[in-house]
């Protein structure tokens, strides 16, 4: 069951597609439930596997089994609440963020992950209230500090988006991260947020072509800008190798300028997501 813990989540730290780690996930997890069936985080496992095929009622499925086995895991909280927030059941998946914190109250990934779901929820205060309490008990939580640069670019605070940012880059040390830090920071100043973003998607198109780049955080940024045929075309590359930042076309706020083209409607409908 290790070596599907360590697929589960070597996309989220490397530059590594979710369609090279995943069939691993799915490997290694069944045959964790082959030798022992009880295991609820091996059902966890395979439930995240499934999320990320677009299986969704087979993820709903382990998930549930995950938590009949013990309800008192708080990661299968947490990773419940992720596939709720896929399928635009937001207040479902806030339930289940809520009980991984009660069950795991210094679990830094919990609470950072119940506040990313308020500003999936478009709640932002609550969001920056939990992102800062989450940073009272560890200053250096690099996601904390993303999630936060986040909420403050949704609401227009762009001095401390670009400062908690570079905060985040720094802490995690990644160094392409902060290349696009440094090109916004130098673009603001002169051309504001349009420009800045401007000049991160222009960094980005140049990066991919060297790292890999999951194609769906381009066409974010894409979206923000308002460029909806570009985005639109960056989605497309996602579709077809099943990105895992595809997975959030439905709770990311970045999305909201697109919800009502007839082209977002139709990706949903490929995914098998609900309308």
């Amino acid at each position: 069951m290790g070596l599907a813990e360590y697929y589960a989540v070597i996309s989220d730290y490397t530059y590594i597609p979710y369609n090279e780690s995943n069939p691993k996930v799915k490997t290694y997890a069944t045959r964790a439930l082959a030798i022992d069936e009880t295991q609820p985080e091996a059902h966890t496992l395979l439930g995240i596997a499934h999320d990320a095929d677009w299986e969704w009622a087979a993820a709903g499925r382990e998930y549930e089994r995950a938590l009949e086995l013990n309800p008192n895991l708080s990661r299968t909280h947490v990773l419940y609440g992720f596939h709720l927030d896929y399928l635009g059941n937001f207040e479902q998946s806030l339930t289940h963020y809520r009980r991984a914190v009660e069950l795991d109250p210094l679990n830094l990934n919990a609470n950072q992950n119940l506040a990313s779901e308020y500003m999936s929820s478009r709640q932002y205060d609550q969001s920056v209230e939990y992102q800062k309490k989450t940073l009272e008990v560890d200053p250096n939580y690099s996601k904390a500090h993303q999630q936060l640069s986040e909420v403050y670019r949704f609401t227009g605070k762009y001095d401390l988006w670009l400062e908690e940012w570079e905060k985040a880059a720094r802490l995690s040390n990644d160094l392409e991260d902060l290349a696009l830090v440094d090109a916004a920071k130098r673009e603001y100043p002169k051309s504001g947020y349009h420009g800045a973003m401007k000049s991160v998607v222009s960094l980005q198109e140049e990066q991919v072509k060297r790292i890999y780049i999951d194609p769906a955080r381009i066409a974010t940024n894409y979206a923000i800008l308002g460029e909806k045929d570009r985005a639109f075309s960056w989605l497309e590359k996602a579709y077809a190798e099943k990105s895992g930042s595809l997975l959030n076309i439905k709770p990311d706020p970045s999305f909201d300028s697109l919800r009502s083209d007839p082209r977002y409607t139709d990706l949903l409908k490929r995914m098998g997501l609900p309308q």
